[in-house]
Formats: structure tokens, C-alpha cells, sequence
């Protein structure tokens, strides 16, 4: 049997993983503030500002926060695991040796699957004035699992690892990926009690569906005698693709087009007494997103090669006739509802510590983040102009480490931070880079 693919590039992978998805998301509205990452998170009892109306709308209504504007700030989140990031750079703009092949081969047939993810978190806007915040973001956010087969075929073609023609098994793959814009309004909302400092808020949201594919191979292979090519990826993807238009049309400015919608709601709570603070916020207290599945069609996504004859079918097929564990994974593709708690501490005037644990209910959704949550955080303000912040945490099958800065030049702030999750799925690197105006 002839080769049909000799091996791949380190471009070829990566070009590849990057066409298949468009990552987990940490919440519903991006977080405009660069302040959570560099804290790993651990900041329920302090938020302020543009990061409040995320992570607990009560902290508008406490000291600190004010007038704050940010525009198109971006966190961007990145991981592939066994074989990651770090080892495709490795390797950039060189043929990948033999021995590291094998050895990234051998990598994923011992865990069984290759998985990875992209993502971007976008506010388009980001304000707050006095107890109110108001802000849209979007979030393009997709995963991937491949299994040992499709790696193998990738590295090396089905020519096989020592030359000779194999067979390979490309089943059991699976991707998905999503675009999502929202529309938040907060409002905090302060309890007057004497020596304490105590506020409630809430959220509103409001978000549109704009993309979503969902697909996985169910039987596909290459067989090297007889020759045969079967390929079986249903897809379930929206019939009118909005960054599909972008992207043929080559401009942004495209009305955003909405393939499902709902609205959602966070609730939050915050006590200040002296040097100590507390605080908590449920996230999707109530939410009604749902995809339109009017808007979505199905692409069987069959192929049969062999010797001297061919056939597919990638045709457009009605949504209802999807196989049913797809359209189980549409109807998974809601937000689930969270919760916060966490306290602080004013060591000193200018040195905070911070500790949450975090939770998120249910299984699957759109809300990826960690299920489970548990760390600490510390802030040091005693540079005036530069505000230094780390922080930790225990993750749902791993360890979280995080750090950032903000350039406080008046009423100009650069804030960045950057944030490493490593664990048993593997090693994601996030980044947050936000300019903002009266805070950070």
C-alpha cells in the first residue's frame, strides 16, 4: 500500500490543532480585569471595579470602587496535553526526529487520547460608575480529543512508525467550539450598618449564541490491505456561520448574529469590619441560554476511499436527524450555575491576603473552569505606582500559579498578569493584558 501522508512539520500540527477548534472559558462575561488572573482567582472578598462586575457585583458598592473604563481588553488560553506546547516549540521550523515522535507517540497511547483547547476572551467594553458596571465581552472558546490513531497519522502517515503500511484507527475523536457574546449590568447595593461594611449586588446578563460546532468520530480508519479510507464525522454546527461571513467577508464589522440566547444572573455578597473582609457570589443563579436548534443543521460527514471508486456525503441535513449523542451535547451546552466564597485580610495598609474555594455544580455546560477550587492570593500596594499580586490555588485535578503587575500612572492603569494550571490533563497558560482608565 502507497503512503497517503509521509509525515508532518511542527506548522502542519500546529495548523492542524488550530483548525480544529476555535478552550475552556472561566465564566459567562470575560473577566475585563487583569486583577483575578494575577491572583489566581482569589479575590471574592476584595473585588473591585471592572472585576467586580464578574466575580461579585456586591464589591461596586463597597470603598474603592469608582469610575473605571476599559476597552477591548484580552485574555487568551492556550493548552495541548500529552504533547504540548512547549514540545511543539521544541521542535518549530525543523522535521521532527524520529526518537521525539516516538516518544510523543508513545505519550499518547499511554494516556490514551490527545487533548487540547484555545481560547479568547474578548470585552469589547468594560465600565463602572460609582455602584454600577456595565459590560460585553465575547468568548470563542473549543477543545479537541484525539485518539493514538489520528496522532499517528499525523506524525507519520499510515505508511506507519518503522516504513511499512499499517492500518490505524481514527475513532473516538471529538471536538467542539463556540462563540458567545454578553451583555452584563451590575449594580451593588450597600447595607448601612454601623462599623460594618456590608452590600449586596447582582448581575443581569444577557447572552447571544453567534457559532457552535460539535462533532466526533464514530468509526473512522485507514486499512492497509485491501486498500480503504473510512472516514464517519457527523457534525452539528449553525446553518448560518457569523465568523464564517467574517472571515469570507474579511471585515469586523459584521450585526452580530444570534443562533440562540437567554439571559442570566449572579448574585453577590460582601461584609468589611476593620482589616477583615468576606465575601460570596453565586454565578447562574438562574440562566435560560439555550442554543436556536432551528439555526443548526447536520453534516453526516461519511467518506469511503478504495481502489478505483470513492463516495461521501457531507451534505446539509436537518438537525433532527443528528445522532442522539450529539444532540445531547447541544442541549449539555448551557451555563451552569457556581459559587464563591472567600476572605481576606489587611496585614498591613499597603499588603492584602486573600483565600477562596470556588465550586461549580453539575457536570459539562459551557463553564468550564475547575470544578473545584481552593487557594490564596496576596496584593502589595506599598510602590505607590506599581501594585504586585500572586496567587495559588488547588484545581479540579491539578495546581494553579498566577502573578501580575499594574502601572498606576494617575488615572492610567497597565495592568498584565499570566497564570499556569498544571496537572494531571495536562499544562494551560493563560495571559491578561487590560488598559483601563480611573481603576484596575
Amino acid at each position: 500500500m502507497k503512503k497517503l501522508v509521509s509525515s508532518v512539520s511542527p506548522v502542519a500540527l500546529v495548523t492542524f490543532v488550530g483548525l480544529v477548534t476555535p478552550a475552556p472559558v472561566l465564566a459567562q462575561l470575560a473577566d475585563a480585569s487583569s486583577t483575578t488572573l494575577g491572583l489566581s482567582g482569589n479575590n471574592t472578598a476584595t473585588v473591585r471595579g471592572l472585576a467586580a462586575i464578574t466575580v461579585n457585583p456586591a464589591g461596586l458598592a463597597m470603598l474603592g470602587s469608582g469610575f473605571s473604563l476599559a476597552l477591548f481588553p484580552v485574555q487568551v488560553r492556550s493548552d495541548l496535553y500529552p504533547i504540548s506546547l512547549s514540545d511543539l516549540k521544541n521542535v518549530q521550523r525543523t522535521v521532527i526526529p524520529s526518537a521525539t515522535k516516538e516518544d510523543w507517540l508513545a505519550r499518547v497511547t499511554a494516556e490514551g487520547i490527545q487533548t487540547g483547547s484555545f481560547g479568547i476572551d474578548i470585552s469589547e467594553f468594560a465600565f463602572t460608575s460609582g455602584n454600577l458596571g456595565l459590560q460585553v465581552s465575547t468568548l470563542m472558546v473549543g477543545t479537541f480529543s484525539l485518539p493514538p490513531g489520528v496522532v499517528e497519522g499525523l506524525l507519520y502517515g499510515n505508511a506507519g512508525r518503522t516504513g511499512s503500511a499499517s492500518s490505524l484507527d481514527l475513532s473516538n475523536a471529538l471536538l467542539q467550539g463556540f462563540v458567545i457574546s454578553t451583555a452584563g449590568l451590575s449594580i451593588g447595593i450597600p447595607i448601612p450598618i454601623s462599623s460594618t461594611d456590608i452590600a449586596v449586588g447582582v448581575t443581569a446578563k444577557y447572552s447571544i449564541g453567534h457559532d457552535i460546532l460539535v462533532g466526533g468520530s464514530a468509526s473512522s480508519s485507514i486499512q492497509d490491505e485491501p486498500i480503504r479510507v473510512t472516514l464517519n464525522l457527523p457534525i452539528i454546527q449553525t446553518a448560518d456561520s457569523y465568523i464564517g461571513d467574517l472571515i469570507s467577508s474579511g471585515s469586523v464589522w459584521k450585526l452580530p448574529r444570534s443562533n440562540g440566547d437567554g439571559i442570566g444572573v449572579d448574585v453577590g455578597f460582601m461584609l468589611e469590619h476593620g482589616r477583615l473582609s468576606l465575601g460570596a457570589s453565586v454565578q447562574n443563579i438562574l440562566n435560560t441560554f439555550s442554543w436556536d436548534k432551528s439555526k443548526l443543521i447536520y453534516r453526516p460527514g461519511t467518506a469511503l476511499f478504495e481502489f478505483g471508486q470513492s463516495n461521501r456525503d457531507f451534505a446539509e441535513a436537518p438537525y433532527i436527524s443528528a445522532p442522539a449523542n450529539l444532540r445531547a451535547l447541544i442541549d449539555k451546552m448551557a451555563f451552569e450555575p457556581s459559587f464563591r466564597a472567600g476572605a481576606a485580610l489587611d496585614l498591613t495598609r499597603d499588603l492584602t491576603v486573600s483565600g477562596d474555594l470556588h465550586t461549580q455544580f453539575g457536570d459539562g455546560g459551557i463553564s468550564l473552569s475547575p470544578k473545584f477550587h481552593l487557594g490564596l492570593g496576596a496584593e502589595f500596594r506599598g510602590m505607590r505606582i506599581l501594585y504586585l499580586r500572586g496567587g495559588a490555588a488547588v484545581i479540579t485535578d491539578g495546581i494553579q500559579y498566577g502573578g501580575g503587575a499594574s502601572l498606576v500612572l494617575g488615572p492610567v492603569n497597565i495592568s498584565a498578569a499570566g497564570a499556569l494550571r498544571t496537572g494531571t490533563l495536562g499544562e494551560q497558560v493563560l495571559g491578561q493584558v487590560t488598559l483601563s482608565f480611573g481603576g484596575r
